[in-house]
């Protein structure tokens, strides 16, 4: 295999993980401190037929903080699987509450971010090389990487 080609793979997963990180994080950091948690609750409010009052405050405060944390996480490459799994719980969620809510929805961001998520996991963790999860080899072990780097 070429440079080249070694080199569009690293960094075409990094900019997938950057858009798909930034997007996420500022999505959480946007319901947290922009807008503030109890004003998000709006968006819940056709749900309370559904589930208990609590559950619904409980997954608002869950999906925010999961989509700041992870998004960041994401950003900064370490966990990067693990991160990746809490985002696609929040997404899971999303999708319920709002098919709850109503028959069509507006998916084109649910889908990018489905779409980038998937890519990134479906993708060889070799070809994303350039995260923190690689500067030791407790974390390269848990990302499921051999225990020397393969740069």
């Amino acid at each position: 295999m070429t440079l080249g080609t070694q080199l569009n793979r690293q960094l075409g997963m990094l900019g997938m993980r950057l858009i798909i990180a930034t997007l996420t994080m500022m999505i959480g950091y946007h319901k947290i401190v922009t807008e503030g948690l109890e004003a998000q609750m709006q968006w819940f409010v056709k749900l309370e037929a559904w589930f208990p009052h609590w559950v619904l405050v409980a997954t608002n405060h869950y999906a925010a903080y999961v989509e700041m944390l992870a998004g960041f996480l994401l950003f900064i490459g370490l966990f990067r699987d693990q991160a990746i799994y809490l985002v696609l719980s929040v997404l899971v969620i999303v999708t319920i509450g709002h098919s709850l809510e109503a028959t069509v929805w507006d998916i084109q961001q649910m889908a990018f971010r489905t779409a980038a998520l998937a890519t990134l996991l479906l993708a060889p963790a070799q070809w994303d090389l350039l995260r923190i999860d690689l500067l030791t080899a407790g974390t390269r072990k848990f990302a499921g990487l051999s225990d020397k780097p393969n740069l």
